[in-house]
């Protein structure tokens, strides 16, 4: 007789004999066969909050000849969620072959489920290795401490894997996840990542969760960015680019944008917003021949608070790549500005001056425009990378190719002698509207510097009260600062007063609106005085102890700020219908 345990271990193995014949009869019947598709996937989430994937799959016989039977196709499960989330750059969403070889994935919709498609080459051979890479943008979560994250594991594929691993990294920590049988990746007693080594094909939907930053996410998002580039008959190339920011931070914020900006480019950079020109600071980039340029709005956006700017530059003749050959004239621009960020929705316009036919060329794909027609497209989650892009305009060269006759050449001196006689037209017939825009331009900029002085003299007030009820200042100091923030406070005020006074002299609906809107913000300037006033009385008064009071007070400092911030940026937007 068998001992117990040897008997137990005896009829486990044969239920799972059972098992696998079972799993194998079900392949002999013809429902499916196991495949020799072996899948590593890798999700890596940086600090911008985007997850790119990098999908390993090592094919074997097996699965080269379902490849084959399938026409060569090749599909990626996505749950209907992701689509509208996948990052488009110059690399993804692609598949990449061991021989270097690149294939585009495109989008395919269904029912229940979206798939990322690959067209494959015939195969050669009984094994293939392939990279899918793409990312998906995780900002649907973002909060004061944390960006939240919803990621596929990866399970469906129009091929059965034979198994499936899954990884995820971050650069931050992740502070609590879904499906709890992953195993953490610890570094530093900081769980940074999750993995599992196996997972049965279509078991697993998505793994979620949150993420802490080192560094909080504290930034404008580029809503949307649309670009119009037009193409002059003298070969001059000027582009307007009208971003939609919003702030998604939990503080105040002023540095709205970053440009990475060929040198050749920067001199001629105009950035503005609705009230006029905006402040900026230039500095050299990391990349060779490249400046950034930083971008200020003109008061500092609220959680939320959304914002637009305008960008526009010219592309000297100097800057492109110019050739006329076959009767066409080819202008390749290489070095078109980037903005550092993924940009939400991204749309395109070209249209060549003076041409009624023209075709352009941008990643290989040419489209030709008739009738004087202007090229479009749109897409969603660009990268830097897509517009950075180079892409060239071809059209007809006859007229510049006249250009360098002399009849051209006068013809031209003719045009330019009209264009400054047109300019000399304008500024003798309207010299009213002109002196008035400069004077519109200097009075929002006075009120806007006024209004920003006395919320930051209103807030170093309270902060000084604050230091001196605890002691932490010295008698002869605290009446030092006081007097001059006072002082600022004050003639600040005077300014705003008396600039109210001249925009409702030039526009009077405006200037009341400006003046009523600035009462609230007296009215909630005075409530927060009035919170701090009262506490430190209570204080003093022995009413409530120094912990107590610390605490409130340092809420209350940070919270009356953003009320003042936000009653001055309802100041500021009565301002844009002066210019409207």
């Amino acid at each position: 007789m068998q001992p117990r345990g040897k008997t137990g271990c005896t009829l486990v193995q044969i239920l799972v004999l059972i098992l696998v014949s079972s799993l194998l009869s079900i392949g002999s019947s013809g429902q499916f066969e196991l495949s020799d598709l072996y899948v590593y996937v890798k999700a890596n989430m940086s600090e911008d909050a985007i997850a790119f994937f990098n999908v390993n799959l090592t094919m074997g016989p097996k699965t080269i000849r379902a490849l084959g039977e399938a026409n060569w196709t090749f599909k990626i499960q996505l749950p209907k969620w992701a689509a509208p989330s996948l990052v488009l750059s110059t690399d993804t969403p692609k598949l990449f072959l061991e021989n270097g070889g690149a294939i585009a994935l495109r989008l395919e919709e269904a029912e229940d489920y979206d798939y990322l498609v690959a067209e494959l080459p015939p195969v050669e051979g009984e094994r293939l290795n392939a990279t899918v890479r793409f990312g998906l943008v995780q900002r649907d979560e973002v909060a004061e401490d944390y960006v939240g994250f919803k990621l596929p594991v990866l399970t469906g594929f129009s091929i059965m894997p034979e198994y499936v691993n899954f990884t995820f990294l971050t650069t931050g920590a992740i502070k609590g996840y879904s499906l709890q049988y992953f195993n953490p990746i610890f570094l530093n007693d900081t769980v940074i990542g999750l993995w599992n080594q196996y997972f049965r094909t279509k078991t697993v939907g998505n793994v979620t969760g949150r993420v802490v930053f080192s560094k909080l996410f504290d930034r404008c998002v580029i809503k949307s960015l649309a670009r119009e580039i037009t193409v002059t008959t003298q070969l001059q190339v000027n582009v307007k680019d009208v971003l939609k920011l919003k702030y998604v931070g939990n503080s105040y914020r002023s540095e709205i944008l970053n440009i990475n900006i060929p040198n050749n480019i920067n001199q001629s950079v105009k950035v503005k917003d609705a009230l006029g020109i905006l402040q900026t600071s230039t500095s050299a980039s990391t990349a060779a021949n490249t400046s950034v340029i930083r971008v200020y709005s003109r008061y500092s956006l609220r959680p939320g608070q959304e914002y637009e700017a305008i960008v526009e530059y010219s592309i000297p003749v100097k800057s492109m790549l110019v050739g006329s050959t076959g009767g066409l004239t080819t202008i390749r621009l290489t070095g078109l500005p980037n903005y550092t960020d993924i940009v939400e929705t991204y749309s395109l316009k070209v249209r060549v001056e003076g041409k009624k036919s023209w075709r352009i060329e941008a990643e290989s794909t040419v489209t030709s425009i008739e009738n004087g027609g202007v090229f479009s497209l749109t897409m969603r989650n660009a990268m830097p990378d897509i517009l950075a892009q180079p892409f060239q305009v071809s059209f007809s060269s006859a007229q510049l190719e006249a250009g360098k006759s002399i009849s051209m050449l006068i013809g031209l001196l003719t045009l330019l002698i009209l264009m400054v006689a047109e300019i000399f037209r304008e500024e003798a017939a309207k010299p009213v509207e002109a002196k008035r825009g400069r004077e519109v331009e200097k009075l929002v900029n006075d009120l806007v510097e006024a209004l920003r002085e006395k919320v930051d003299c209103e807030t170093l007030l309270e902060e000084v009260k604050v230091k001196n009820a605890v002691g932490k200042i010295s008698s002869r100091e605290y009446r030092d600062r006081v007097g001059e923030y006072e002082r600022r406070a004050s003639r600040a005020e005077k300014k705003i007063l008396k600039t109210i006074e001249e925009v409702s002299r030039i526009n009077s609906k405006v200037g009341e609106e400006v003046e009523r809107r600035y009462r609230v913000f007296e009215e909630i300037n005075g409530d927060s005085k009035n919170m701090i006033n009262n506490t430190i009385e209570r204080f003093r008064g022995g009413r409530i102890t120094r912990g107590v009071f610390e605490n409130l007070t340092g809420k209350y400092l940070k919270d009356n700020k953003k009320r003042r911030e936000t009653a001055a940026s309802d100041v500021y937007s009565a301002l844009e219908k002066l210019l409207s």
